[in-house]
């Protein structure tokens, strides 16, 4: 199973990632990674200008390896595991933002740091936050807010990594671009966690909040059983229409989010 997906640094960045791992070994990783996963990236990936593809796809390297360590069955029973690779990934983070790259792909990550110097730290941080979240033997949400928390943190934190490789660095652009690079990918988010619902339950998670189950009368036993009863699908619905009102929010930009 998939999780959705689910920098950046006042950093010296010199020539230390080159000597590490050359650009185009870490380029070759990467492609190699979207083969295995992502083979439609290939394809976008050529609609865009080299240095972004380039960039776009070492971010994607870095978000795809932490799916692979939350999502891994080999842990999946064991939240203390998933907890410790977590903070792992953590730390191999601050030693990425201080210029020492472990392999050809946190390379290739510190190459799209210096070239995008107004990436800052705090998205990635925040997807970490959201990924450890799901590190519990019977995942659920409380509320609706906690939904959108958790929509943003594995889901909206990419479309503020992308604003700098799409040009948006000043600051007027940046707040006018924020909200709907959040907003698109907290609709993305939504939307894949409708489509899994089957294989999220199979794993024990509940994704729709609690609270809104409980008015609706959606009995947790019936969901994990895969009983779609009318009131489930009211459910549905109604995160349904909360993805739309997200994707209405990222079309009403001052500037077209990534």
């Amino acid at each position: 199973q998939e999780l959705r997906p689910r920098t950046m640094l006042p950093l010296l960045v010199g020539a230390q990632a080159l000597v590490v791992a050359p650009p185009a070994a870490g380029q070759d990783a990467i492609r190699s990674l979207m083969t295995k996963h992502d083979p439609i990236l290939l394809y976008v990936s050529k609609l865009l200008e080299p240095d972004v593809a380039s960039d776009a796809g070492a971010l994607y390297a870095w978000c795809r390896r932490l799916d692979e360590l939350v999502d891994d069955p080999a842990v999946s029973g064991d939240p203390a595991t998933t907890v410790a690779r977590i903070d792992e990934w953590r730390q191999r983070l601050d030693e990425l933002w201080e210029g020492s790259p472990r392999d050809d792909l946190d390379a290739a990550l510190l190459v799209t740091l210096r070239r995008n110097p107004s990436l800052g730290v705090q998205p990635f941080a925040d997807m970490l936050q959201g990924m450890r979240s799901d590190a519990v033997r019977a995942r659920r949400v409380a509320t609706g807010a906690d939904l959108e928390e958790y929509a943003y943190q594995v889901a909206g934190t990419v479309g503020l990594m992308l604003l700098p490789l799409l040009g948006v660095s000043e600051e007027e652009d940046v707040a006018a671009a924020r909200g709907p690079a959040i907003a698109l990918g907290q609709a993305i988010q939504l939307i894949n966690i409708l489509r899994d619902a089957r294989p999220d339950a199979a794993l024990g998670r509940i994704y729709l909040p609690r609270d809104e189950m409980a008015e609706r009368g959606v009995d947790e036993a019936a969901v994990l059983a895969l009983q779609c009863t009318p009131a489930y699908r009211g459910l549905v619905a109604h995160t349904a229409e909360r993805a739309e009102a997200f994707l209405g929010r990222a079309g009403r930009g001052g500037r077209p989010p990534p």
